[in-house]
């Protein structure tokens, strides 16, 4: 199993290895604040919340990890649902988030397995560093995920990472091939570099906004 790696860096695990918990939660077991974790939500949520003027709903947060934008969702009024394959993140972010207001909830599940249990329940779907950890022959798999548990006319919104490097997790994508998964199934609205991101991915970060036909 992979030990501790810098920020971002590729955790040296095979495509088939993603696909299993033990891998994540070894990486949790490891270190504490795998590079992933930026400890703090998202600064392009933050951006989007605060400017969009969205109106609150039922949002899928996969591979949500300590659940910081979980936190943050649930505080301006979204119902947040996180789901994470590794049992020690769904411990921690259920022991960083006693206390925390408004509605949220952690589960530890395959996230794939939500096609079976949340049909067109959700109005947000939040990508944030989910689509790049998994094995990327599942990338139609996960846009078809998408699809499914969101409500007509229902929002995808986040970031997709393209770092740019070989070998993963967290496996390169660019807008090219963002456009190609998913521009057939929804309608894309925005998809450019955003300006807000920590800045160690400073550059790097597409913000998305792609909403479901109704």
């Amino acid at each position: 199993m992979p030990t501790g790696a810098p920020p971002d860096s590729p955790e040296d695990g095979s495509d088939q290895e993603v696909s299993k918990p033990d891998y994540w939660n070894a990486i949790y077991l490891e270190n504490e604040s795998p590079g992933w974790n930026i400890g703090q939500p998202a600064p392009a949520l933050i951006h989007w919340l605060e400017n969009a003027g969205a109106k609150p709903g039922r949002v899928c947060v996969p591979g949500c990890g300590y659940g910081h934008d979980v936190r943050l969702l649930a505080e301006h009024g979204f119902d947040a649902v996180g789901v994470d394959f590794a049992p020690l993140a769904v411990a921690r972010a259920n022991e960083h988030s006693i206390g925390a207001p408004g509605k949220f909830e952690f589960r530890q599940a395959d996230v794939f397995e939500l096609t079976k249990t949340e049909h067109e329940q959700f109005d947000y779907f939040y990508e944030y560093t989910c689509f790049v950890a998994l094995e990327p022959s599942r990338r139609a798999e996960y846009v078809q995920l998408a699809l499914s548990v969101l409500k007509p006319g229902g929002l995808l919104i986040g970031c997709f990472y393209n770092h740019g490097r070989e070998g993963g997790p967290p496996f390169d994508v660019t807008r090219e091939e963002v456009l190609a998964l998913y521009e057939p199934h929804f309608e894309i609205r925005t998809l450019e570099v955003t300006p807000h991101s920590i800045e160690r991915r400073a550059g790097h970060e597409l913000w998305a906004e792609f909403a479901k036909p109704t």
